[in-house]
Parts: structure tokens; C-alpha cells; sequence
């Protein structure tokens, strides 16, 4: 059963993925979410509390469906492959989730909290890099570099998707799996 949070929750992120914070005005979020605009201020006592308390708990589930679990003991190759298929699982189960996330990402309006959200999911990512240029299987460049050209990669597919260019079927899943391991492994 849906609470009135969920359902300003909900509102919101389908706002923000479509129009962004600032296109997003407080009205149009209570009509979206069939709630009065002073119900919003019982559960949110701002449009920044609002998008932090969102960001902070779909950046939480990216954290926890993708890069959580990840077993150790799997070849890299093969961590890699699941990292992508978790990656590429998580963009289309939560398609609107992942559209915020991407585009909030590094907001003026996200607060310190929201701050230490990614922080800590990078840092699950910064980790796997330097223990994979540990073991001599990933390229010797910062683990950011690393990180930015895989995910911007990814990102590029599932933008390209999204706008109906292509359609991501389980051969081009992997086929740019593929490309994306060839740019990071020695």
C-alpha cells in the first residue's frame, strides 16, 4: 500500500528524471502526486530535502543492486561481465531512477549527505580498479580515468537506447561488454 511520502516520492522522480530540479515547480509536484502542496511540506520541508532524500535512496539501491556481492573470487573478465549485465539490468528495471541519477549527478543543490552517498559508491568502484591494476589485469591509469571511460561508455548505450537509436537485445549487451573490458584490461 502506497503512503502519501511514496506517492510524493514517486511525483518526483518522475519530474525530476523528465524536467530536472529547477524545471520542476512545488504545484506541479503535488498535482503529480494528487496530494495538496502543503502535504508536500509535511514530509519535505524543502525541494532540496525532497531531491537529496530521492538521490540518497536510488543511489543507495544502484549501490547495493550493482556493485554489492560482487564475489572476489571470480576472474576479472568475468566480474567485469557481471558489473555490465548488473549495470545494464538496473537502467531497465528502473529506467526513470537511472535517468536521475545520472542527470543530478554532481548537483549544486545535492547536499553533504547526498555527497558521501556517491562517495561511497565510487569508492566500491575505486577499490575493484586498484586491486585489478594490483593483479596486473587493468590498464595502469587513475582509477578515475578507469571508472569514467567504462561508465561513460555504459552511459552512452543506454542514452542512445533511451532515445530509441538502438535497442539494447542481449548480443549488443554484450558486444559492448566486449568493447568497454578491451578499453581497461592490459
Amino acid at each position: 500500500m502506497s503512503t502519501k511520502r511514496d506517492d510524493i516520492l514517486n511525483a518526483a522522480l518522475r519530474l525530476f528524471s523528465r524536467r530536472g530540479f529547477y524545471g520542476t515547480t512545488m504545484p506541479e509536484l503535488a498535482r503529480e502526486a494528487g496530494v495538496g502542496a502543503g502535504t508536500i511540506y509535511r514530509y519535505f520541508d524543502s525541494k532540496e530535502t525532497l531531491v537529496n532524500t530521492l538521490y540518497q535512496s536510488w543511489k543507495a539501491k544502484i549501490t547495493e543492486d550493482v556493485y554489492a556481492d560482487l564475489p572476489a573470487d571470480l576472474p576479472w573478465r568475468a566480474r567485469f561481465t557481471l558489473l555490465w549485465t548488473r549495470l545494464f539490468d538496473f537502467a531497465h528495471t528502473h529506467p526513470e531512477a537511472f535517468s536521475f541519477v545520472d542527470l543530478h549527478y554532481h548537483s549544486d543543490y545535492l547536499d553533504e549527505q547526498s555527497r558521501m552517498v556517491e562517495q561511497m559508491s565510487a569508492a566500491t568502484l575505486f577499490t575493484m580498479v586498484l586491486e585489478g591494476q594490483a593483479d596486473q589485469v587493468l590498464v595502469d591509469l587513475p582509477p578515475a580515468v578507469l571508472i569514467a571511460m567504462v561508465y561513460s561508455a555504459f552511459l552512452g548505450v543506454v542514452r542512445a537506447e533511451q532515445a530509441g537509436y538502438v535497442v539494447v537485445d542481449e548480443t549488443l549487451a554484450t558486444a559492448t561488454e566486449e568493447r568497454a573490458w578491451a578499453m581497461i584490461r592490459r
